[in-house]
């Protein structure tokens, strides 16, 4: 579905989603005001560098991976992925990466982050398109873990792989909201990282998103 290749990691999580939730209790959850319809313009929904948290990134320069995202994009020559996503009604997608000049080995946190949008034409529609990739994530040896409340559904995934002998791991929040869903990735090594990382960048796209 939404997922390509990157360096060390054979996942990363492709053009997905927008989603809408109130904060309940510390945690994000649907909320009866939310909008029943997520419109974009698709490019406005994803994190912007200015958003994240953490010190020293930058959008990736020239990252072959980031832009809008059609469904023939995204299916990448599956006619059977392709046929999915028509099927599911998938009308766009964009996704930004970012990156820091860091040691991948050595630093603290995360050292790349992606976020991405996807918009369908409905709320079933999005739906089909969360299960999808959930489906895909296992089938790549990623490993389901708990997030807490966030949006109307809501995945997450850790998949872990070596990179010069250091275990790096990359965490994978994927939600929905309405007709959208959103994906936020954040890689690092397994010592520093955690899913704090990728769930704080998911509050923060979610209150974007959150005015539709």
């Amino acid at each position: 579905m939404e997922l390509t290749a990157r360096a060390a990691l054979p996942l990363r999580a492709a053009a997905l989603a927008a989603l809408v939730s109130c904060w309940t209790g510390g945690l994000l959850a649907g909320c009866g005001s939310s909008p029943t319809q997520v419109k974009g313009p698709v490019q406005d929904l994803p994190l912007t560098v200015e958003q994240i948290p953490f010190p020293g990134f930058e959008v990736e320069a020239n990252s072959p991976h980031s832009g809008y995202y059609s469904n023939r994009r995204l299916a990448a020559g599956d006619s059977a992925q392709l046929q999915a996503l028509d099927r599911a009604g998938r009308e766009t997608g964009f996704e930004r990466d970012f990156t820091r000049a860091a040691s991948p080995v050595e630093a603290v946190g995360p050292v790349v982050i992606e976020s991405s949008v996807s918009l369908y034409r409905d709320a079933s529609g999005a739906g089909q398109g969360l299960k999808l990739l959930g489906r895909q994530l296992v089938g790549s040896g990623a490993t389901p873990i708990s997030t807490g409340t966030l949006g109307q559904a809501v995945l997450g995934y850790v998949l872990q792989k070596p990179l010069n002998g250091v275990a790096y791991d990359s965490f994978i929040i994927a939600w929905r909201q309405a007709n959208a869903v959103a994906v936020i990735q954040a890689e690092g090594t397994a010592a520093t990282m955690d899913v704090q990382y990728a769930l704080q960048l998911a509050r923060i796209q979610q209150r974007r998103l959150e005015r539709g």
